[in-house]
């Protein structure tokens, strides 16, 4: 009887899904043209901003570092 149940819930679903498929489909004779493409614009390789040059007295990290410490405290706490 578990069988029938879900093979019945199968058939079920799969009509279901297949429904939905079809309502998605739309009529064939009201397809739409392809939107025209337009007119991408042109990229130059010699035309890129140069980047402006470092400023010497500047460093390259920043002097703050952070750091993770991970502290286990293996003492067992008293439980009242």
């Amino acid at each position: 009887m578990n069988f029938l149940t879900k093979f019945l819930f199968t058939i079920f679903t799969i009509g279901v899904l297949s429904l939905g498929v079809s309502a998605q489909r739309g009529d064939k004779g009201d397809k739409k043209p392809p939107p025209k493409p337009k007119d991408s614009p042109v990229v130059r390789p010699g035309d890129k901003p140069k980047n402006p040059p470092r400023d010497p007295k500047k460093p390259k990290r920043p002097e703050e570092e952070m750091s993770f410490v991970l502290v286990i405290d293996r003492r067992k706490a008293d439980e009242a």
